[in-house]
């Protein structure tokens, strides 16, 4: 028995700890994605969605929003903008990404974790633009679209390319 198959069968508390620990480790990573500088501001590639996308078949949807929702938290406290746009931004992206995400890996045979890393960048990063529009107020945001597809197709490749080889190597 894997690593990946022993947590699926896990119960009670010990489930609890597991969402735990997958969140910690996320948390650990977009930390220290946030210390580099960006590009683009705003903009980061998304390397805790590795984690995600490789425990996506050992949790439920509830049990991944649950881990979301305290990966975001604990990123927000650590750098000081809880309850601010990008707090907002980055928890309804993550949420959207994650039920995308999980119900389309339900279709193993058309989507394979490669698929999968694109499609959540993509739900992330267009959730995030369209929360963006309500929350500064933005009037058209249509010209956006374009490049936002296009850095989702960039992020979610490199997130994708090192979750599958995280993933074979389990």
């Amino acid at each position: 028995m894997n690593f990946y198959e022993s947590i699926k069968l896990h119960m009670g508390k010990r489930r609890l700890y597991d969402i735990m620990f997958f969140a910690f480790l996320s948390f650990f990573i977009t930390s220290l994605e946030n210390m580099f500088p960006r590009p683009i501001p705003y903009f980061r590639i998304g390397f805790a969605f590795i984690v995600i996308i490789t425990i996506l078949n050992i949790f439920t949807l509830k049990e991944l929003i649950l881990l979301i929702c305290i990966k975001n938290l604990s990123v927000a406290l650590l750098f000081a903008y809880i309850f601010t746009p990008p707090f907002y931004l980055g928890l309804s992206g993550g949420i959207v990404s994650v039920i995308i995400m999980k119900s389309m890996s339900k279709f193993n045979k058309v989507f394979s974790l490669l698929g999968l890393s694109i499609l959540g960048a993509v739900a992330n990063n267009i959730t995030q633009l369209f929360v963006s529009k309500y929350l500064f107020k933005l009037h058209d945001i249509s010209f956006l679209i374009m490049p936002v597809l296009i850095i989702s197709l960039i992020t979610g490749s490199v997130v994708g390319v090192l979750a599958l080889l995280f993933y074979e190597n389990k």
